[in-house]
């Protein structure tokens, strides 16, 4: 997942976490009826490329099943191709924010999530696309985004983010993830107050402790199965509160 990547429902009876949990089902076909009303699912449903002076612009290509009720947040990827430069113009950041805004109609969808990795010359972009987003979401939609994790511990833009909820990512973070996760496992928190209200984990890279009280989306490399799901609850229902 790149950048992919961010926007629950607390758990029901049987599960010990008090984390809500929410299951990212990303470009692949998926049946998550198992999860149940044990966690909410986050649907790709589309995907934005940004391409020199070119816009792509596709829905979801697999099939998902899923019980009613189950999908609250629809995500919609946007990536800049790295081989061609951005040609970025006041009508092409209309015509995102709009392309943006009609992937994300699903029935029964209460949060929209924006899934941006931008280097750092882009993220005026990035900035500009929330902006009019956020201008066309219909009223109590829920606004979320994706982050890459050490943006919540270096970078003060995201301080104009016009968002509900950021979403730190937690895996595959390189060499340079592994302090902030010694500081989370510690009792410690991310350095920007903006980053406290949710977070993201993979099931490949599970963390020793994490802090309580957050919406947790949760990532699976593979499609997801009831063993995944389950080994992957029970690991954030044994976070240590605090």
């Amino acid at each position: 997942m790149r950048g992919l990547i961010g926007l629950a429902l607390a758990l029901t009876a049987g599960t010990a976490s008090a984390q809500p949990l929410v299951l990212w089902a990303w470009e692949r076909p998926e049946d998550l009826r198992f999860a149940g009303r044990q966690a909410e699912v986050a649907v790709q449903t589309g995907f934005i490329e940004l391409s020199g002076d070119r816009l792509i612009v596709r829905g979801r290509r697999h099939p998902l099943d899923v019980v009613p009720g189950q999908v609250t947040t629809a995500v919609v990827h946007v990536q800049i191709d790295p081989r061609r430069r951005l040609v970025w113009t006041p009508a092409r950041e209309t015509q995102v924010a709009q392309a943006v805004l009609r992937l994300a109609r699903r029935p029964g969808v209460r949060r929209l999530q924006v899934d941006f990795e931008v280097r750092a010359s882009e993220r005026a972009v990035l900035l500009a696309v929330l902006q009019g987003v956020r201008a066309g979401l219909p009223e109590g939609t829920q606004f979320s985004m994706t982050a890459l994790a050490s943006w919540c511990e270096t970078e003060t833009w995201l301080d104009d983010a016009p968002v509900d909820e950021i979403v730190p990512m937690l895996f595959r973070m390189g060499p340079g993830g592994e302090p902030l996760k010694a500081k989370l496992a510690a009792g410690g928190d991310f350095a920007n107050p903006r980053c406290r209200q949710a977070l993201a984990i993979s099931t490949d890279t599970p963390l020793k402790n994490a802090p309580a009280g957050r919406r947790v989306y949760l990532f699976s490399p593979r499609s997801w199965t009831a063993a995944s799901f389950e080994t992957t609850r029970d690991r954030v229902a044994a976070w240590p509160v605090g």
